[in-house]
């Protein structure tokens, strides 16, 4: 055998025993595509880089053992949402795999769920994927909702009211987000006020007041509504947002007395923006009315100091 022939043998046996084979061993470097061995897992979450570990044991001492844990740091880590490998209760952004350049402001909230990357401070302050039949203890709902199969669905049962289901947020902030995704799984023909979208509250005994960010249809045209205290904005450009082969993501963010939302699905994007009262909102969650529609999540964002009351 030639001496060049040494070294492509030599590079090809190291090519086969990294990607098949036993898998990597425990102490060694892994990720989703370099899958650890038989009775080990891929830890994503060390701090010090993604590392084989036992399967078996429970580094976090949560009951959880390290196979079923996306947590290995922390308490918690049952579910991944967005299936990066890295548990809901300790993801950065739960609903999205990081991206390159995944927290520039270094807030510790990964794009895209920062509603602001260049700017410190925002905190991730409620999550639920939905996994748990039950709704956290202080999350609440109107009668229209259920937890089916990991979504929230929204059933207008009073077509004349809104179905509302909210989170506390731990902040009374002028600086937040609400972030969902829908799907439709029919639209009541006796409906005569269509939407569905994301709500934040200002829940205080002096507040009383919300901003909605909600798909509307009218008649025959649907519209991307912001509609605040002071006004209501809409985006008239877009052509169906109650499809029901379509998911729809769905943003609102607050600044002070400064309101935006934005929607976006394979087919439609829109954006609207209004003013405000600026208030400080304490809940965040989902709204729906003449419509059956499906939550995969919901996701809050903070940015401030002032413990709620």
């Amino acid at each position: 055998m030639y001496p060049g022939e040494v070294t492509r043998f030599a590079f090809l046996f190291a090519v086969l025993a990294a990607c098949g084979g036993d898998g990597v061993g425990i102490g060694g470097e892994c990720s989703q595509q370099a899958a650890c061995e038989d009775g080990a897992t891929c830890d994503l979450t060390d701090p010090d880089g993604a590392v084989c570990i036992d399967a078996a044991g429970d580094l976090d001492g949560d009951g959880l053992q390290n196979g079923a844990d996306f947590c290995n740091h922390a308490p918690g880590g049952e579910f991944d949402e967005d299936a990066d490998g890295i548990g809901d209760d300790c993801d950065r952004c739960p609903i999205a795999p990081p991206p390159e350049q995944a927290d520039r402001d270094t807030d510790e909230v990964d794009s895209p769920c920062d509603p602001d990357p260049d700017v410190d401070g925002d905190e991730i302050v409620a999550f639920n994927g939905f996994n748990d039949p039950d709704l956290p203890t202080g999350w609440m709902a109107t009668s229209g909702w259920q937890i089916i199969d990991g979504e929230a669905v929204a059933t207008s049962a009073d077509l004349a009211n809104n179905e509302i289901l909210v989170a506390p947020l731990p902040l009374v902030s002028l600086h937040m987000a609400v972030l969902s995704q829908y799907r439709i799984d029919g639209v009541d023909a006796q409906a005569t006020a269509i939407r569905v979208g994301v709500i934040a509250v200002d829940a205080r005994p002096a507040g009383g007041t919300d901003v909605t960010c909600v798909s509307v249809r009218t008649g025959a045209a649907d519209n991307l509504v912001l509609d605040t205290t002071l006004n209501a904005s809409n985006d008239p450009f877009l052509s169906n947002l109650f499809d029901t082969s379509a998911s729809y993501r769905v943003t609102l963010a607050l600044a002070n007395a400064n309101a935006g939302c934005a929607l976006v699905s394979a087919a439609e994007t829109g954006a609207t923006t209004a003013g405000t009262q600026g208030e400080a909102m304490n809940q965040g969650g989902l709204i729906a009315r003449g419509v059956t529609a499906r939550y995969p999540f919901l996701l809050a964002i903070q940015r401030g100091t002032v413990a709620n009351n």
